[in-house]
């Protein structure tokens, strides 16, 4: 009798020992939702101050029929988007002034744009109303490189289509594929590739390094300055906008396993009132 009490008052001791533990966890938890929290609502306020950019849908370029001056359209046309309504309407001579496309080049890639589903236009008048459709992933482009008058309508496109294949980090993008390997991937010809690279070389916004891919093929690896081409703040705050998705599902798991550790908390204090009750039963 002795020995089952003793048995009973330790498997007591050793229930307190976890619920002590489970309190520690409890309190560790709940600072560091708090601390996620804080860091959500300031990094969002700072995206809402420095939100200058324009987000080009990833699966546009996945449609086949899409060419990379349909993309450069695209975003010509979202720069003047109202953020509530989801709509544009930019004239024609608007969007040739930005693009530098000529007005029957912009009306063809406008109807290849509704053909893909991703744009609707309603006429106002002689006015063309711009509804821009939802999309999942996308690439940021800001405001200052869609402006850039040193680049072609070529090398605006070029850099657009490609940019969602490129290693970032630290103000530059990298391409890994080769010419062959990136033609198929943005639709654009293999000597326009190689052309557009030349002349981005020439102006300082790119380099080609020779080096050997996984397979051991000797390939040009081709660098491009993001921080020169006006587009390494957006990915500063892209990076900013996935971290708060990250956050916000890090608070969702945490609140859940929160949840489960106060189920068995109070399971394992009503188990401590059961021995207790045994316990004294014994001993009477």
């Amino acid at each position: 009798m002795k020995l089952i009490v003793l048995n009973m008052k330790v498997g007591i001791l050793n229930m307190k020992v976890i619920v002590s533990n489970m309190k520690v966890r409890f309190k560790v938890l709940l600072k560091f939702v708090k601390f996620i929290w804080d860091i959500k609502d300031k990094i969002y306020v700072y995206i809402m101050e420095n939100k200058q950019h324009i987000q080009l849908p990833n699966d546009l370029g996945d449609v086949d029929f899409i060419k990379p001056k349909d993309q450069l359209v695209y975003v010509a046309i979202k720069k003047f988007m109202n953020k509530d309504t989801k709509e544009a309407f930019p004239s024609l001579n608007t969007l040739h002034n930005i693009t530098k496309l000529s007005i029957n080049t912009i009306r063809d890639c406008i109807d290849r744009l509704i053909d893909s589903g991703f744009i609707e236009v309603r006429k106002e008048g002689r006015k063309n109303i711009y509804k821009f459709l939802k999309y999942d992933t996308y690439e940021p482009f800001s405001f200052k490189f869609l402006e850039k008058d040193d680049l072609s309508p070529e090398e605006k496109a070029y850099l657009i289509v490609s940019q969602k294949y490129m290693f970032k980090d630290n103000g530059e993008g990298k391409i890994s594929y080769t010419n062959k390997e990136l033609s198929k991937k943005i639709n654009m010809p293999e000597s326009t590739i190689s052309r557009v690279n030349t002349s981005l070389v020439k102006k300082d916004y790119a380099m080609l390094l020779n080096c050997k891919n996984s397979s051991g093929v000797n390939i040009k690896e081709k660098w491009y300055h993001l921080n020169e081409l006006e587009q390494a703040i957006v990915f500063t705050l892209q990076n900013h906008e996935e971290r708060i998705q990250e956050n916000t599902q890090a608070i969702s798991n945490l609140e859940k396993e929160n949840k489960i550790l106060k189920d068995n908390y109070d399971k394992l204090l009503e188990e401590i009132n059961k021995l207790k009750q045994k316990n004294q039963d014994f001993i009477i």
